[in-house]
């Protein structure tokens, strides 16, 4: 299934029944926050894959700070564990876990083994770069965990593979947001727009998801401070966050 346009799925949002139109107290909000906040950034990156050519840097980017807003949570969890506990959460509705299943190893599969065949998104072999005295035995661990995944994908395990899928692209995420790439550059392009395309394939059937099963998300890491002032940028009129 194609994936619905940002367009498509905030219409969907405000024909629910839990939506309001602005971010509140009810046990409704937290969903209406992350959606608010997840669809802005969605609508952002579809203006950076419609560019001829398209901006791959810039729509992974925000298609990361997307899934962001669909999946952190409050609390000492660590990301990797929130992810998982995110993604368990999603496969768990039937026809959530059939879509995705269909993105997965219908869609993506090809591009999916090509991202965690690539060294340069496995964290530890970065570390070793940097500093050798670190994680030196970065070959051996990324061959066990290939071993792993391979399992994983030879078994259709979809959620499996997404945690492993998102580690390395959370790799190229940093590696991007902290300044270790060039704009454009010819070193990580298959990288990037490899990730470009999971992420634009991935994050609106999450939220498609999120629409259609509204409890249970969990509250958002940064929720909204209604003071009013110009440092929080509240006002009494304001109909989103």
């Amino acid at each position: 299934m194609r994936p619905k346009s940002a367009a498509k799925l905030r219409e969907a949002w405000k024909g629910a029944q839990f939506y309001t139109g602005r971010p509140s107290t009810n046990s409704h909000d937290q969903i209406n926050l992350r959606l608010v906040r997840a669809l802005s950034w969605l609508e952002r990156a579809e203006q950076e894959t419609r560019k001829d050519p398209p901006d791959a840097d810039a729509a992974f980017m925000f298609l990361w700070i997307a899934f962001d807003a669909l999946s952190s949570q409050l609390g000492g969890l660590k990301s990797y564990n929130q992810r998982r506990r995110y993604f368990k959460r999603m496969l768990a509705f039937a026809d959530a876990e059939s879509v995705i299943y269909d993105a997965v190893w219908s869609v993506l599969r090809d591009d999916i083994g090509r991202i965690l065949d690539n060294r340069y998104v496995f964290s530890p072999f970065w570390e070793n770069r940097n500093d050798p005295s670190q994680s030196r035995d970065w070959k051996r661990r990324f061959d066990n965990k290939q071993r792993v995944v391979k399992q994983a994908l030879r078994e259709f395990r979809t959620g499996d593979v997404l945690i492993e899928l998102f580690q390395r692209l959370n790799t190229l995420r940093n590696q991007l947001l902290h300044g270790g790439a060039k704009w454009n550059g010819s070193m990580n392009r298959h990288q990037v727009e490899t990730g470009a395309k999971i992420m634009a394939t991935l994050v609106p059937h999450f939220i498609d998801v999120m629409i259609r099963h509204p409890n249970g998300w969990g509250e958002p890491r940064y929720p909204v401070v209604r003071e009013t002032g110009p440092q929080s940028g509240w006002t009494d009129s304001a109909d989103s966050e």
